[in-house]
């Protein structure tokens, strides 16, 4: 469910998935935090020599955009990012499936890596995935990749 579904649920009373209904400044509050999430990310990847970008959109699409990507030598790196508020951050299959399908666009790139992201006060966890499916990241977690011992 988007940002822009809970918005339009907002209006109407009653209780919503977790108890209550999210009011508007709560949801631009949420996509803020998200956005700075991922310029800090850009900003921690360019830092370690990488090439990214940050891929702005705006509305859910069936389009295979990750959240940032960034190339360095012969690997690609597409991530999935998150801000949560709680202690854990939930990636849906469907947008894990996106980061497989915009990776299999670089077949040039010999290292294509799928990377969770999840930055919680003070902390950011990563996770590098294989396989489409369900994920979540707690914050007590360690992160399971080092940027600077990846191989390009």
């Amino acid at each position: 469910m988007s940002l822009r579904d809970l918005a339009a649920k907002s209006k109407r009373k009653g209780k919503g998935r977790r108890g209550r209904i999210l009011t508007i400044k709560e949801i631009k509050r949420i996509r803020k935090r998200g956005y700075q999430a991922e310029r800090d990310l850009v900003k921690r990847l360019r830092d370690m020599g990488f090439k990214s970008v940050r891929v702005p959109v705006s509305a859910p699409s069936n389009e295979p955009l990750p959240d940032v990507f960034a190339t360095r030598g012969n690997c690609v790196l597409a991530f999935e990012v998150k801000a949560p508020n709680a202690e854990r951050a939930y990636f849906p299959k469907d947008q894990v499936k996106k980061l497989f399908d915009f990776l299999d666009m670089f077949e040039a790139y010999p290292t294509r890596l799928a990377i969770l992201a999840a930055k919680f006060p003070y902390k950011w966890v990563f996770k590098r995935i294989e396989n489409v499916d369900d994920y979540s990241i707690h914050k007590d977690e360690e992160s399971n990749i080092r940027f600077e011992v990846i191989e390009c």
